[in-house]
């Protein structure tokens, strides 16, 4: 998977979220397309989609909802 997006806010909420911080998602923006890429047979049909993506973080990474645009 890759991926190009924009994580963007307040700088004292990022600064937040570069300690680890927890911050409530409305604060900041976090959107991404990701794009996959799989020689799998069962995952196959991940190549022939389009998708975006909401992202938050977390303390220990980020957390990403795809949604398939159909």
């Amino acid at each position: 998977m890759r991926y190009r997006g924009f994580r963007h806010g307040p700088a004292a909420v990022i600064e937040r979220l570069n300690q680890g911080e927890m911050v409530d998602p409305s604060e900041y923006y976090f959107r991404t397309a990701p794009f996959f890429e799989t020689a799998s047979e069962k995952y196959g049909w991940l190549n022939r989609i389009v998708t975006v993506a909401m992202g938050h973080r977390l303390p220990d990474g980020p957390v990403y909802q795809v949604f398939e645009v159909l």
